[in-house]
């Protein structure tokens, strides 16, 4: 298994006809258009591709970087919009892997998600066990107006939930979220994850304190 970067050599179609084919292997809710759209919608986007030993797609991930402005300062932010594996591949820490190559390369002040799937959510937290500070938790209002400033996050309450933002319930069992976070989510809400993962930098927790 490797991690590579989607260059423009690599045929879109192609790309967005094997990541459907995982979705649907992976029974995730989605149509054609919409992975193409996600996959390709703007230059600016971050297209990890996990290919298996046959160089064949097994997995994707896309990211998208933000710039949040707080006071005389930019924080830079590192989102993951979209993540998914073939369910052969699945149990194996590979969106670990993707997560954190990713971020080696980026080396963001924040790096985030917004997900009803449990696994995604511990994932990000596992990775940085170091972190500064983590949402869900105690989140002041700093940091609600700061992660405000971004599209996935601009409705999210004080307990780290994004009402409506999905249009259906992608993920059967919410009560993981619940059991985990203590937090309760409707069928089209989304948990936001967030992580300060350097203790080098403290940009953000200087800040806020």
């Amino acid at each position: 298994m490797k991690i590579i970067d989607y260059n423009r050599s690599i045929n879109k179609k192609k790309i967005a006809d094997s990541a459907y084919r995982i979705c649907g292997n992976a029974n995730f809710p989605v149509e054609y258009q919409d992975v193409y759209e996600h996959l390709f919608e703007n230059d600016n986007l971050i297209l990890k591709l996990l290919l298996n030993e046959e160089n064949n797609l097994a997995g994707f991930g896309v990211f998208e970087n933000y710039r949040l402005f707080l006071e005389s300062q930019i924080i830079t932010m590192l989102y993951l919009s979209g993540m998914v594996i073939d369910p052969k591949y699945q149990g194996k820490n590979i969106s670990r892997e993707i997560i954190k190559n990713t971020y080696a390369q980026i080396q963001a002040d924040l790096i985030s998600l917004r997900t009803q799937n449990i696994a995604m959510a511990k994932s990000l937290l596992d990775i940085f066990d170091d972190n500064l500070f983590t949402v869900p938790g105690d989140i002041n209002n700093e940091i609600l107006s700061c992660l405000r400033q971004t599209a996935p996050f601009v409705d999210i309450d004080e307990y780290g939930v994004i009402r409506d933002c999905y249009p259906n319930q992608l993920y059967y069992n919410l009560s993981a979220i619940q059991d985990n976070f203590g937090v309760c989510l409707h069928s089209t809400d989304a948990l936001g994850v967030i992580v300060e993962p350097s203790k080098n930098k403290q940009k953000l927790l200087s800040l806020f304190n």
